[in-house]
């Protein structure tokens, strides 16, 4: 018999711990969506296709167990849970999605039990659906679109009596090179590069009007959250991605530049402070894993009016680019050393994090499907973006998360028109300044 072996969560693991060890509402780690085929489908094929792909990633068998007190991981070996097949054919698919968003806010019981669940469900009128649910400290976004990107591919193989595709890259290894850093001397490099990054204090920039000219935003223990999510029209969109090809800067620079000219107005200022999530992605072994890889990286945005669009874009994507090479170092320490330099113990210096989430699950054109996000009811963060296109529609979804606590439906439509009202202006107008732009928008 193999001995079971234990390994230690890395950074970007323990950011989601973290959440899930002191945040009561522990759903607020959940991760749930589901893929609809809006055609017939072969449950019990696809059912076995999901439990192939199951075995196929280590990332989604991973458990959590306590050893002699300290948290740990391992890989399951255990026969995977069964994959229910649902018949709610006679349901409205509103009442369909209620239900998977009652699943969604559903916590997990998380110390040596699996942290995933998967359901196939029959919907109405040809209508089927693979709902897949995790845990974020075993899985991130991109994962788990490997995984139903896995499944969906595997289902046409055996649809097929075709060869099985390439198994999707074992997280394993990943996870030993992230531990392998915490004791490098490329970590201490990457500290030396914080320091010297936030060597003057952040900028507090609020995202409603009481917090305007505080130096900062104490952390706010209520964590009930709202989902809205907004589609921009793929006409535009086609827009903006002729710009970014042309300009060489990527489409979470241009969002990023384009939210802040909300934050800009209303705060009176042109410095902020972003946290831009990073897939850490960029390897092929990386790309093609399961897993929690993600980290949450402090990036200043400092525009002046005066300077152009254009210019805004470039100075940005230099900034990001430079903080990338970074973005191993541990979010909780960078976090902590920029608190310490604004000169506070606890306490947020932005209430805005945003990430543009690149990873597709390709289908060729045999197979119609849609891709829904279900949210789990809460929300860690004040206000969280993440701008995808998992299916490669053309078509970009605006997935904002929120504290109600904090930020109302309001302010996140207002925020959403401001941001892409500037986006516009600029790639139309690109020598048009920040501050031409702020006052063309609330003119």
């Amino acid at each position: 018999m193999v001995e079971r072996k234990y390994y230690d969560l890395t950074p970007s693991q323990k950011l989601m711990y973290f959440a899930l060890k002191f945040i009561p509402e522990k759903n607020v780690v959940n991760i749930g969506t589901a893929v609809w085929f809006h055609e017939n489908i072969d449950c019990e094929l696809l059912k076995a296709a999901a439990y192939k792909a199951i075995w196929r990633m280590d990332a989604l068998r991973l458990r959590l167990k306590k050893v002699k007190g300290q948290i740990k991981q391992y890989v399951s070996e255990e026969e995977p849970k069964e994959i229910k097949i649902e018949d709610y054919s006679n349901y409205s698919k509103d009442h369909i999605d209620e239900i998977l968003e009652k699943w969604t806010s559903t916590a997990f019981k998380y110390n040596d039990k699996e942290l995933y669940d998967v359901v196939i469900i029959k919907g109405p009128e040809d209508l089927t659906g693979i709902y897949m649910k995790v845990n974020h400290v075993i899985m991130d976004a991109w994962g788990l679109t490997v995984y139903a990107k896995d499944v969906i591919n595997v289902y046409l193989a055996m649809k097929d009596g075709k060869k099985l595709p390439e198994e999707p890259a074992k997280f394993i290894p990943l996870i030993e090179k992230d531990l392998d850093y915490m004791n490098s001397k490329r970590m201490q490099r990457d500290y030396e590069f914080i320091k010297k990054k936030w060597k003057d204090p952040a900028v507090f920039a609020s995202v409603e009007p009481k917090y305007v000219g505080k130096k900062y935003r104490p952390n706010n223990i209520r964590y009930k959250g709202k989902q809205k999510v907004m589609s921009l029209d793929k006409s535009i969109v086609a827009k903006i991605n002729e710009y970014c090809r042309e300009n060489r800067i990527s489409q979470q620079t241009l969002f990023i530049l384009g939210s802040q000219i909300y934050f800009y107005k209303l705060n009176n200022t042109d410095k902020s402070m972003v946290n831009s999530v990073l897939a850490r992605r960029s390897s092929m072994d990386r790309k093609k894993a399961g897993g929690m890889m993600v980290n949450n990286l402090q990036l200043k945005v400092e525009c002046p009016y005066g300077v152009s669009f254009k210019e805004a874009c470039e100075k940005l994507t230099k900034e990001q680019f430079e903080l990338y090479r970074h973005g191993d170092f541990p979010y909780q320490l960078a976090h902590d050393y920029v608190l310490k330099q604004a000169g506070i113990k606890s306490g947020l210096l932005t209430d805005f994090t945003i990430t543009y989430q690149p990873a597709k699950i390709f289908t060729d054109n045999r197979i119609k499907a849609k891709v829904q996000n279900y949210f789990n009811g809460s929300s860690s963060m004040n206000l969280y973006l993440t701008i995808m296109d998992t299916l490669d529609s053309g078509e970009l979804d605006f997935m904002f998360q929120y504290k109600v606590a904090v930020v109302s439906d309001e302010i996140v439509d207002e925020l959403y028109r401001v941001m892409i009202k500037a986006v516009e202006i600029g790639i139309e107008s690109s020598n048009k300044t920040i501050g031409e732009i702020i006052d063309e928008i609330y003119a």
